[in-house]
């Protein structure tokens, strides 16, 4: 991270290899006031013949990582701030580092127990890495732990890579690990990284930086404007406790309680309720994704907020399918940061119609009343074919709305205090009173002979602070004959663990109903 005096400092370890669009200095800036630390994805090896062996041997990780890093030398991309013309002012680059010291970003925590539990995932949510006073010339903004000789997680900063890559991730150190020669002698932990291989392709580069003029997406901020206004007490989470604001935007990172903390909630759905559910989803031609938010907001709607009348959810997408295709003739950089959004407006009353009004989430048990009123199916399904609708016509309409609000982001500012002062005050605007999915999917299974198998998974991305963003934000992943694991982050002091719980158990029970 450097700064004016720090700049010839900054050639010798690294190389600037692209310009930051708007999602970039977003993120820098979030996580240099202390708003959101890291985002994780976790698996659990095993063998996968059975044999008696449960612990990954140090050499064969680091061997493993190494390869990760040979496919994918953009893991090498950090933030460098240099300064602009204008006094006080300054721009994010994205930059190669020359090296990787395996030394710094791999650690083994053997006393550890080998599960992603909601307490584990926290305590890596709040070590706050990658600080100006952490600084190593050959670190990454990412590390790999391994907790009990299995379970390794892969942690990362937002700027590096987006959940989509993290799987891939863990994909291609699966390979690693199983093509590991335990008879090769230790290799040297430093890696050279040729900042070219990082340096994206003329059209590449503007795809991710190109503009449009903000009358684009003018239209969607005045409509949260106009819900506020009119609707602002009868949102959802209204009667919460207001979050700390972030520290003010500087060239020095956040004190400590100046951070936001992360706790984390988790459900788990077994592989043979999942199956029955994706099955019911295909006969109503719906997915799991919609599902989710759909029921979760009717949940929302009649146990906890009974009197709110509109809903907002927001849906983290990969917008992979909408960016140039990369050539097959050469190895070409890769963007690992390819997110987007979708948010949806919800009339809750259609939710509390579906189910009657039942609060089944204050019965005590999680489930409906035999005395009450039958549930609505049909309308339950309804509501879900919309809220799919609504997510694939993004994909389908040229120009697509998710590129273009990330264009439209791109033209406010090109500077981070630009940034700061022209977007953040937007943001909650934007993300207050709301619920966030972000789901990856399926990991597929694959046997290809080695010694090692994914069994299991867990994501989770730590929470935002609550004056610029969702108040819940769902993380899902599963493993093929496995668990589908949801994950709930939320900030420390704002909701109960036991509502957030509540929330998801009940949010399973209404999906159960309607199939």
């Amino acid at each position: 991270m450097a700064s004016k005096t720090e700049k010839p400092m900054a050639s010798a370890y690294c190389t600037v290899v692209r310009p930051s669009n708007y999602l970039d200095r977003m993120f820098y800036i979030q996580h240099r006031v202390g708003a959101q630390s890291n985002i994780i994805l976790s698996a659990h090896y095993a063998s996968a013949s059975g044999a008696d062996q449960n612990s990954l041997p140090r050499e064969a990780v680091y061997s493993a990582v190494r390869s990760v890093i040979a496919e994918y030398p953009e893991l090498s991309l950090i933030g460098v701030v240099e300064p602009l013309g204008k006094k006080g002012h300054h721009a994010l680059r994205l930059a190669a580092l020359h090296e990787i010291d395996l030394e710094t970003c791999v650690e083994f925590r053997d006393d550890d127990e080998p599960k992603a539990t909601p307490e584990a995932l926290e305590r890596l949510h709040n070590e706050w890495d990658w600080t100006a006073q952490q600084f190593n010339p050959r670190q990454p903004w990412w590390k790999v732990v391994v907790l009990g000789s299995q379970q390794v997680v892969f942690v990362y900063h937002h700027i590096v890579c987006d959940g989509r890559f993290s799987q891939m991730f863990q994909r291609q150190l699966l390979a690693g690990l199983n093509s590991f020669d335990e008879h090769q002698g230790p290799s040297s932990k430093i890696i050279k990284i040729d900042p070219e291989t990082v340096r994206l392709g003329p059209e590449m580069e503007k795809f991710t930086t190109s503009t449009v003029s903000v009358f684009w997406i003018i239209h969607i901020f005045l409509s949260f404007v106009f819900l506020r206004l009119f609707l602002g007490s009868r949102l959802l989470f209204t009667d919460l406790p207001r979050a700390k604001p972030p520290a003010k935007f500087a060239l020095v990172d956040a004190l400590p309680d100046e951070r936001t903390k992360t706790r984390v909630a988790t459900l788990r759905i077994s592989a043979a309720r999942m199956r029955r559910i994706v099955s019911v989803c295909r006969e109503r031609n719906a997915t799991f994704t919609p599902l989710l938010l759909s029921m979760m907001l009717c949940t929302l709607a009649c146990d906890y907020y009974p009197s709110a009348k509109v809903g907002i959810s927001n849906c983290a997408l990969d917008l992979r399918p909408l960016s140039p295709r990369e050539t097959e003739s050469s190895r070409s950089a890769k963007l690992l940061q390819q997110a987007g959004g979708h948010h949806k407006f919800t009339w809750l009353e259609r939710c509390r119609r579906i189910f009657h009004h039942q609060a089944w989430s204050q019965n005590g048990h999680g489930e409906p009343d035999a005395k009450a009123p039958k549930v609505d199916i049909d309308a339950a399904w309804q509501l879900v074919q919309e809220y799919r609708a609504s997510l694939t016509k993004g994909f389908q309409t040229d120009p697509s709305p998710y590129l273009q609000m990330i264009k439209a982001g791109n033209n406010v500012s090109n500077d981070l205090e630009g940034t700061y002062k022209s977007n953040f005050p937007l943001l909650g605007t934007h993300l207050n009173n709301s619920i966030q999915l972000s789901n990856i999917g399926v990991f597929a299974t694959e046997s290809n002979g080695g010694p090692w198998k994914i069994d299991d998974m867990s994501f989770s991305a730590a929470a935002v602070n609550g004056n610029l963003s969702y108040n819940i934000s769902l993380n899902t992943i599963g493993v093929e004959g496995g668990d589908t694991v949801v994950n709930a982050s939320y900030e420390d002091g704002i909701l109960a663990q036991d509502m957030v719980s509540g929330i998801l158990e009940a949010t399973l029970e209404r999906i159960e109903a309607i199939l």
